[in-house]
Order: structure tokens, then sequence, then C-alpha cells
């Protein structure tokens, strides 16, 4: 057994952490054990950052040693020179060049407590364009690196891989502070990890526009963390499933803690037909008439929701996912097509869970389910909408289900901070699946979401409490 892990067992009902090994915490709730990122392992990372290594700094024309801010190289003349603990500054601009982009070269990795890390100078204020025509942010056979603090759009590159910031193969990786949008329309995501790459983290995230998914983990992608991470599914034209966070596909033990996601397709074409990957109309269907499927009024093809779920093969007695303090919504200022629910979590058996979870479909949206759950459990649901939630097979406790004026008075009762006596508490930040004393709100992206898209979360998700 890989070191760090231990065997997944039944426990109680309370939140037992447990550090185990290399630092990986056991975290029980429910009576479900999984495998987490562990705060023992990031304060490891976060000590080794900044104490160890060289600093090196990089700006889009370069032309310097990389020494100094006032002698930058390109981004693509630190991968000579790194090591573990060596830390990639990029100054303030725009990036937009092959050597520009971040994708270090096969097995340049960093150590547990050596990371290599690659951060913006000044959060919000570097920008990885890939023009649609290049990666922008790939890591691949690359362990333990930090990225922080950049914007990154435009990917292009194979039509299933070119995703805007892509782990692949890569372990024990953390993406912070990152805001991207618009991958590769087809078979991407704006943020992924993939192949066996594990437990990485990818926290205070925003992901938005072209894209199958806003963010995924799939083919042994185990032990991804999502940390208030935001999620707007705004279009994709290609074939397959679409969603915010995809929360498991043939993956295991994914987490989401404090994360929003709403569905709004105001990127769709109006009319369109599904697009496979090589570019050409898909024919291929399993079911129904062969050839081509034309989509009109802004149709998608195969909505899921804004969280939920691909295929998943039986993999061990502990699969997931698990959502802690998450919320989703609909407005009827947004495209809506009819999707199965904004959590929908169609789980193939009884070891995923969620706690203090929240959906709204505002008044005058679509007619759309909060929740649609099977065989998961769940404890502190608060739904808001005139459909009823589905809930076959999911074993749930404390469920608070309204519509109108007592809807809107529920979503504003769980956001303050006393608990409300019924349904979710959304007030405190989740970290390892625990419930911490920290507040949640503001939310912690809030400024640099509203200065790139126009979005105030925090006044968005206030306002659909009030009358």
């Amino acid at each position: 057994m890989e070191e760090g892990l231990t065997k997944r067992s039944r426990m109680s009902r309370r939140v037992f952490l447990r550090r185990m090994g290399t630092g990986v915490v056991s975290v029980s709730v429910a009576g479900v054990t999984r495998i987490s990122w562990s705060q023992a392992a990031a304060a490891e990372i976060k000590r080794g950052s900044s104490a160890i290594g060289i600093t090196y700094y990089a700006s889009p024309a370069g032309g310097g040693n990389g020494r100094s801010p006032g002698s930058p190289f390109k981004i693509a003349g630190f991968w000579a020179v790194a090591k573990p603990g060596d830390t990639l500054v990029l100054l303030d601009g725009r990036y937009a060049a092959d050597d520009s982009k971040i994708t270090p070269p096969e097995k340049l990795s960093g150590e547990p407590a050596r990371p290599i890390t690659i951060r913006a100078l000044h959060d919000g204020k570097v920008e990885l364009d890939g023009e649609g025509v290049r990666r922008t942010v790939n890591l691949f056979f690359n362990d333990y690196f930090i990225l922080e603090g950049f914007n990154a759009h435009g990917a292009y590159g194979r039509r299933d891989h070119a995703s805007t910031v892509q782990l692949s193969r890569s372990n024990h990786c953390i993406v912070r502070r990152v805001c991207a949008w618009d991958a590769q329309d087809g078979n991407t995501e704006v943020f992924g990890t993939h192949g066996h790459g594990d437990h990485n983290l990818f926290e205070d995230c925003a992901g938005w526009g072209i894209a199958r998914k806003v963010y995924q983990n799939s083919q042994g992608g185990d032990y991804t963390t999502y940390r208030r991470c935001l999620a707007i599914w705004q279009g994709c034209h290609a074939v397959g499933p679409k969603m915010g966070f995809s929360m498991f596909y043939n993956s295991r033990g994914i987490v989401a803690e404090n994360c929003i996601a709403l569905w709004n397709g105001t990127r769709m074409k109006e009319t369109h037909q599904a697009m496979a990957n090589d570019g050409k109309p898909f024919a291929d269907w399993s079911t129904g008439p062969k050839g081509p499927h034309t989509y009109t009024n802004y149709g998608v093809d195969q909505p899921y929701g804004c969280f939920s779920a691909d295929a998943n093969r039986k993999i061990g007695p502990t699969k997931g996912p698990y959502l802690y303090g998450c919320m989703a919504f609909a407005l009827k200022s947004h495209r809506i097509v009819r999707i199965p629910g904004l959590f929908y979590m169609p789980c193939k058996q009884e070891d995923g869970f969620l706690e203090n979870c929240a959906a709204l479909v505002e008044e005058g949206a679509a007619s759309l389910r909060p929740f649609y759950l099977s065989k998961i459990k769940a404890r502190g649901l608060t739904a808001v909408g005139d459909a009823e939630p589905s809930l076959g097979g999911a074993q749930v406790e404390n469920l608070l289900r309204a519509t109108g004026a007592e809807g809107r008075a529920a979503w504003a009762a769980m956001l303050r901070k006393e608990p409300p006596d019924r349904g979710a508490h959304l007030y405190y930040r989740y970290e390892n699946g625990k419930l911490t004393g920290q507040p949640l709100w503001p939310w912690p992206m809030n400024q640099r979401i509203k200065e790139l898209i126009g979005l105030d979360v925090t006044t968005t998700l206030m306002r659909l409490g009030v009358s």
C-alpha cells in the first residue's frame, strides 16, 4: 500500500481526524472514511517554499538571467535551472508566446518539503493567454508543484486535451488563487487532473467560459480536493456530459469544500451540431438514429448539472464523492436548459456524503430539481425552488425544502452566523472535512472575479435571500 495511506473503515458519525504516515489525514464522517489532503503536509510545503531554494523572475519579454526583477528571463528559461525548493516569480503582464507557458519538462518535480513554486508577483496581474493556438498550463509527470495567483485562458491543443489548467500524472500539487477560462471547445475542462495524478489541491480558484466541464478529475485523478472554488458553466458544443464540477469519473476520494457552481449557458450557439473529438459532427450515437444531431434554441447535449459525475468503476470500498458546505444556483436571467438537478449525484455505491449543502432555483427560472441524489448519505440540506428534490435511495437527515418567500428566508438564514433550526448552515469554512471557526464570507476571490467578469459573488448570494 502507498506510503501515507491506510485501510478505509467504518467509523462513528462524528468527524475524526488522524495523522498518518507522511501527513495524509484520514477523515471519517457519517460512517465513511476517506483520505484527504493533510494540514500537516500543507504546512510542511508552506515552510519549504519560503525557506529553501533560489528565487527566479520571469517577464513576458524576458532577456535577462532571471536572478532579479530587473533581469528577468522568460518562463521557459526556468526549466533548465529549476530544482526542488526553487520559486519562479512572474512579473506583471500578458504572457502570450510558446516560451511563456507553464509546461515544465517531464519528470521535473519538487519534493514534499521543497516544492517548486510558480507564482504571480501580484495576484491577478499576470495573464497567460493561449490565444487559441497553444497550451497555457500543463503539468505532465511533475510532482510537488505550487501554482499561484495568475489568470489563464485561451488554451489549444488536441480537441480532447486542450484544457486551460491541466495536471496529468502529476501528484501532490497545489493550484491556488488562479482564475481560468475558455478551454478549447471540445472534450475539455478549465481545471483538470487526470491519469493517476493524485492528491492534488485546487484552492480559491474560479473557472468559467467554454469547456465541457469546469472542474474534472478522471481516469485515476484520485483524492483531488476542490476548496472554495467557483464554477460557471457557460457553453460547449462537443458531444458528452456537461457539468460544473465532475465529482467522479473513474476516480475516488474526491472532495469539494465550500464550492459554488451555477449554470449559465450564455456561450451556447442558438443552433449547432454536437461535435466529435475530430472536429466533425458526432454520428455514432449509442441509442436512437445514427447521424449528426442538430440542437436548436441554445440546446445542450447531455447537460448534467452544477455538481455531478460521470462513470465510475469498482475500485475499492470507498469511492465518494464528499461535498461539504457547497452551493449551486440557477438564476432567471441565465440561459437554463433542463438538467436532472443542480446537484446530480447518481452514485452507484452508498459511500458518498454531503453536509451543509444548498441549492436554489430562482423564481421565474426554468423548473429544475435542486437535488437529484441516489445511493448517497447527506446531512443538512437546503433546497429552494418549485421542483421537488429526487432522493431515490439516498439517506438524508435534516432536509429543508421551501419555495417563494419562505425559500428566500431560508436561504438568508443559512448564510448568517447563527445556525438555522433546519437545513444547511453556510457561514463557516471547511478544511479537510472539518468545519472550522473561520468565516466564509466575503468570498475570498470576490474582487478578482468582479474585476474580470463583473460578478459580485458575495452580493449575488446574499441577495437571493432578499424578499
